[in-house]
C-alpha cells in the first residue's frame, strides 16, 4: 500500500475542484455567447461568411450545446457532458476560424479570436479527460455503451489503484 502526505491529497483536491469550476464557467461562457450569436450578430462576423446566415445558425446552435456540457458536468453525468463537449468545442472551433482572418486587424477582433481560441482549447483540454473516462481498463460489466451510461464523474479522481 502506498501511503500519501495528507497535504498533498488536499492540495491534488483544490486543483480538481478549480479544474472543475473553470470547466462550469467555460461551458456557460459558450453557451451564452452561441445564444447571443442566434440573436445578433456583429456586422464583421457577417461581412466575412458573405451573409451566410447558415454557418452563423451552425456555429451557434453547436455553442449553446454548451448547455448540454454544463448540465453534464454539474450533475456528474459524463455521457451527457461528452456530447454538449463535442459540439461546443466544434462551435468554437468555427467562430475562431470566422474571426481569423481579421483578427490582428483591431484590439476588438484579436480579444474576440482570443477568446474563442482559449474556449476550444478549453474544450480539447476537457475532451481528453473524457476519453480517458470513457477508456478505464478493467471495467467492463454489461457492455461499452451500458458502462458508458452507468459511469459517472467526480471532482475527485478514486485512488483505489494501488
Amino acid at each position: 500500500m502506498v501511503a500519501t502526505d495528507p497535504r498533498l491529497n488536499q492540495r491534488r483536491l483544490w486543483w480538481e475542484r478549480l479544474l472543475w469550476i473553470i470547466d462550469m464557467v467555460a461551458y456557460g461562457v459558450i453557451g451564452v455567447s452561441g445564444a447571443l450569436a442566434l440573436v445578433h450578430v456583429s456586422d464583421y462576423v457577417l461581412d466575412t461568411l458573405l451573409g451566410q446566415r447558415w454557418i452563423i445558425t451552425l456555429f451557434a446552435w453547436l455553442m449553446v450545446t454548451a448547455w448540454l456540457g454544463l448540465a453534464g458536468r454539474a450533475s456528474r453525468v459524463w455521457a451527457v457532458e461528452y456530447v454538449g463537449n463535442v459540439a461546443a468545442g466544434w462551435g468554437a472551433f468555427v467562430y475562431a476560424v470566422v474571426l481569423s482572418s481579421g483578427a490582428f486587424g483591431g484590439s476588438a477582433s484579436f480579444a474576440a479570436f482570443g477568446v474563442a481560441v482559449v474556449a476550444t482549447l478549453g474544450m480539447v483540454r476537457r475532451y481528453a479527460e473524457l476519453r480517458i473516462f470513457t477508456s478505464e481498463p478493467g471495467i467492463r460489466t454489461k457492455g461499452w455503451l451500458r458502462d458508458v451510461l452507468d459511469r459517472r464523474t467526480r471532482n475527485v479522481v478514486p485512488r483505489k489503484h494501488y
